[in-house]
């Protein structure tokens, strides 16, 4: 279930404006538009929207994972704890990452190193980080295959990557994003592969050591039903923009982008008529080289009007409430 929406302290996790763009020859395509959102202690935040709609550049833009050029960060600020992301030196990147933000990404298998034993790829950020032997990092690795709950931790300390099955492989990852208690956790996609009962497992665990640690974490998906259960504030995202924030609850309670009701139509239902019929949302999402000025969900919109044509504020109307925005001329 959701933890909290209080604010306790400052941020995190502090995006203001940010904005890149891909380099094709000498043409700027716009990846990411003026994507603002915050991360405090003791949350989970989550970037939903369809593929391609900006999720996972936007996470791994925080701690420079990507090929820059030909991706560039164009305008907007990053900063974890304070500190401006932009203005750190390589060296300083390294030592955040992996240290201060611990990453689970989408597929384990490509993760991690198919050479190398488990224990020792858990051991690397401790030696690195830590300053810990090669002895302690291994009692420590160990230690921490049994707090994500690996059984018989010893003996899979030993093991290569693909002689674990793959929700044990996740368990792992989530095992060497919390090494160095970290104070923000990005998780891309981390259960997609996985059957729906190893899911719940993984994401219980993720958010209930994340809180654990005091810090917050970045959730990224495509599934509105892992949001409604484990999210506290939700940043709809659409060709590259934020079209709504709010609180879980409200926004299934109370969503106001045609976007979000689209996707929320599209989710199966395990509840209520059993001829319910599953939606789709027509046509697709629009390419960066599409290069559209108005709002980008109009062309698949049902509300659109000529006033669509023109960029929608984001911001909300007399039903907004604990902090929901919306960028929509036409809103639900």
């Amino acid at each position: 279930m959701p933890g909290s929406l209080k604010k306790s302290g400052p941020p995190i996790l502090d995006v203001r404006g940010l904005c890149m763009g891909i380099w094709s020859g000498k043409t700027e395509l716009v990846a990411v538009a003026d994507v603002s959102f915050r991360a405090y202690s003791g949350q989970v935040v989550a970037l939903v929207g369809e593929s391609g709609a900006g999720k996972s550049i936007t996470a791994m833009s925080l701690t420079h994972l990507l090929p820059m050029p030909p991706i560039k960060i164009t305008a907007g600020e990053r900063r974890l704890s304070g500190r401006d992301m932009q203005t750190q030196s390589p060296k300083q990147i390294r030592d955040i990452r992996g240290n201060e933000v611990g990453i689970v990404f989408q597929e384990p298998m490509t993760a991690l190193n198919p050479s190398l034993r488990i224990w020792r790829q858990i051991a690397e950020p401790l030696v690195r980080h830590r300053r810990m032997s090669w002895s302690a990092a291994k009692a420590q690795a160990i230690y921490l295959l049994k707090k994500v709950r690996i059984p018989d931790a010893e003996t899979k300390a030993e093991a290569y990557p693909h002689q674990l099955s793959g929700g044990m492989r996740q368990r792992v990852m989530v095992a060497i994003a919390i090494s160095c208690e970290p104070r923000l956790i990005i998780a891309d996609e981390p259960t997609t592969a996985l059957d729906v009962t190893v899911q719940a497992q993984i994401l219980t665990l993720l958010t209930d050591l994340t809180r654990g640690l005091g810090g917050a974490l970045l959730l990224i998906t495509h599934d509105l039903g892992v949001v409604a259960r484990y999210a506290d504030w939700v940043n709809v995202m659409y060709a590259g923009r934020i079209v709504e924030t709010a609180a879980a609850d409200d926004l299934y309670r109370d969503g106001r982008h045609p976007y979000t009701h689209a996707l929320l139509a599209s989710v199966p239902k395990i509840v209520g008529p059993i001829a319910h019929r599953l939606e789709s949302i027509a046509g697709q999402p629009p390419a960066p080289s599409d290069g559209t000025w108005g709002c980008a969900f109009a062309p698949r919109c049902s509300r659109r009007t000529e006033r669509c044509d023109e960029r929608p504020p984001h911001g909300g109307d007399d039903r907004t409430r604990n902090g929901h925005l919306f960028a929509c001329w036409n809103p639900l």
